[in-house]
């Protein structure tokens, strides 16, 4: 369960948003809306003006980004040098998450991961979905997606799959969409404009 408020002034734009749900929860907004800014503030990487943020039973406002037991995942979210198998555990060894390469398996047939190579060898789909891997291999209680999905080919399958290996392990997410077919694939989703959200299922 994520309880997280957040408020936010940056500029003349001003974050107001929250999300109290469990599962996996859509922010569906334009550029501009916010949704980025309120992940940042949910994973501790931006500090709110006036913030809380509560992951399970656990108050982490302020805990620093490495004692959250969240993974933010963007487009970017991959380290060019490192082959596809040793990144895959990289995320596992910097949270200190027991892992077994069964499990490694497991993750990679689900999400069609099936080639080898460097990182910054692989197309831009390839990358997001080793990120995305990566992200459930470390074993965090909550994962926050900024637009890694729209890259990916067979997004429907892809995004069923990685929802079922989140909810097997108990795993919250939170991830951001500018397209509204998106919401299918939430339990929850909240809209996003001018920096305020609005909860709509």
């Amino acid at each position: 369960m994520i309880h997280a408020k957040a408020r936010k002034k940056l500029g003349n734009f001003v974050l107001d948003a929250e999300v109290h749900d469990e599962g996996f929860i859509s922010l569906l907004g334009n550029n501009g809306a916010g949704k980025s800014t309120f992940l940042n503030v949910i994973a501790g990487i931006l500090r709110g003006d006036e913030s809380y943020v509560q992951i399970g039973s656990v108050d982490v406002t302020n805990k620093s980004i490495e004692k959250r037991s969240t993974v933010l995942v963007t487009p970017q979210s991959y380290i060019p040098h490192l082959d596809v198998e040793k990144h895959l555990i990289w995320g596992a060894t910097v949270q200190n998450h027991s892992l077994n390469y069964e499990e490694v398996i497991e993750v990679k047939k689900a999400l069609g991961i099936d080639y080898s190579g460097k990182l910054q060898k692989l197309s831009l789909g390839m990358q997001e979905r080793v990120a995305l891997a990566t992200a459930i291999l470390a074993g965090p209680k909550l994962i926050l997606i900024d637009e890694t999905f729209s890259n990916i080919d067979n997004k429907v399958d892809f995004v069923s799959k990685f929802r079922q290996l989140c909810a097997d392990r108990k795993t919250d997410v939170i991830f951001t969409t500018q397209f509204k077919e998106d919401a299918q694939f939430s339990d929850h989703l909240y809209e996003m404009s001018a920096g305020k959200s609005t909860r709509i299922i």
